[in-house]
Order: structure tokens, then C-alpha cells, then sequence
């Protein structure tokens, strides 16, 4: 097992061939990461996300878990029958990591920077209350917003990733507005968005249920890279 940190980390995503580990793996995301074979554990105070083949994955979390029990766990679905019997996963998401390289089209609809957190977090809790995005969330640049009949109705994030990709946050739209192409639209703008600088690469998390979105990004030419499990994880008693 090698450990590494500090300005290592950005060495790592640098070198690595991982999707996940290039372009969210810095000093700044991550205090440390573990390698072993093709496996990559990166760590924080927060959250752990293991990726890589059970082969090699199974082992380098074995030695982790004499270490610590972590509080929250992303790992790869194909590996996570990896997972140490000291670890207790409780999955609460099932969900993809997709990566976009294909510049978007011009969105056919108005859309405009939203600055007022109360305006977006009353979007947010009636559209997508449990989003891990919202105003304030660390590393998120900016909000685009679309209108109807002068109401706030769709509103979404671009976090700057370490590698200066752009990664979609809280892409979410009013119940009563939905069907009429605006979470397209929000998703051209924020892709644009998220593309204006190099690597010219966007990014985004989506539920495997999510089927309009799914829809959505697909349209946009996203691609999966890698599909996750995540939840809390605690010792068995």
C-alpha cells in the first residue's frame, strides 16, 4: 500500500488514468489517498471513496480498516462486495459519475445568474430537497437560473474541480414547470459553463433512477465512467 498526500495528490490525479481520481483528486478535495495496484482510496474528514477492481481494492481496504471506520463511503458497485466485514455500508445512493468532453449546444431558452440564496435554496427544497448542493457549498462558482413569468422556476451549479474541470451541481426544476425543456436548457448553460476553460471537461453525479435526467445527459453526449454506492458506514456491534 503507498500513501499518499500533500502536494502528492495532485501528482496522482495528474498521472492517473481513473476518471473520478483526474479530475476531483487534489490537495484541496482530499487529505490523503491510498494506492494499491489499479486501487485508489482517497480520504477526508467527511468522506472516503474507493475505487478500482475488487482485486486489488479488497486488499487495500483490509489494511485501511484496522485504521479507521470511515463516517461516509462512495465505492465502486462492481467492487463493493470488497468491502471489510468491520465496515457496515448503509447505501442510501445508487448513482453514475459522468463525464462530457462534447461542447453543448446554445440553450433555446433565457437563462440568468441567480445570486440570491434565498431565491435558490426556495427552488431546491420543493424540486430537490435532499441535494448536496446548495449556496455556500464549498467550491461552487455560480448559479444559472431560468424564469417563467418572472418566478425562479430552474436553477443549477458549477463546482470548479481541481484540475479546473467543471462538475454540475443541483441541476433542478419546479414540479409544475417540468416537461417544457427547461432542465435542458440549464444543463446546455451549466455544460458551457462548466467546459469555458481546460481540460474542457464537465462532469456531474446522477441517480440511476433518474430517467428524465438520464435522458437529458445522454442527449448531451455525457458518458458514465463510473457508477457508485454511497452511505454511512458504522462498526458492527
Amino acid at each position: 500500500m503507498r500513501e499518499v498526500s500533500g502536494a502528492g495528490l495532485e501528482q496522482l490525479a495528474a498521472a492517473s488514468q481513473v476518471p473520478f481520481v483526474r479530475h476531483t483528486v487534489g490537495s484541496a478535495t482530499y487529505d490523503v489517498a491510498w494506492v494499491r495496484g489499479d486501487a485508489v482510496v482517497v480520504h477526508n474528514l467527511r468522506h472516503t471513496v474507493a475505487l478500482g477492481p475488487a482485486g486489488d481494492l479488497g486488499p487495500l481496504l483490509a489494511e485501511l480498516a484496522e485504521r479507521f471506520v470511515p463516517e461516509r463511503l462512495t465505492v465502486e458497485e462492481a467492487a463493493h462486495d470488497a468491502l471489510p466485514a468491520a465496515w457496515h455500508h448503509g447505501v442510501r445512493g445508487h448513482w453514475h459519475w459522468m463525464r462530457c468532453t462534447t461542447p453543448a449546444p446554445p440553450p433555446a431558452v433565457p437563462l440568468e445568474e441567480v445570486s440570491d440564496p434565498v431565491a435558490i435554496n426556495a427552488v431546491l427544497d420543493a424540486a430537490q430537497p435532499d441535494t448536496f448542493g446548495r449556496p455556500g457549498t464549498p467550491g461552487i462558482e455560480g448559479w444559472l437560473g431560468v424564469r417563467e413569468g418572472g418566478l425562479l422556476v430552474g436553477v443549477g451549479a458549477v463546482r470548479r474541480d481541481p484540475d479546473g474541470s467543471g462538475h454540475l451541481r443541483a441541476v433542478s426544476v419546479l414540479p409544475e414547470a417540468t416537461g417544457r425543456g427547461l432542465g435542458l436548457a440549464l444543463s446546455q448553460g451549466l455544460t458551457r459553463r462548466a467546459m469555458d476553460r481546460p481540460p474542457d471537461v464537465a462532469t456531474l453525479g446522477v441517480y440511476t433512477d433518474n430517467l428524465p435526467a438520464l435522458r437529458v445527459y445522454g442527449r448531451l453526449a455525457y458518458r458514465t465512467e463510473h457508477t457508485f454506492l454511497s452511505g454511512p458506514v458504522s462498526s458492527p456491534s
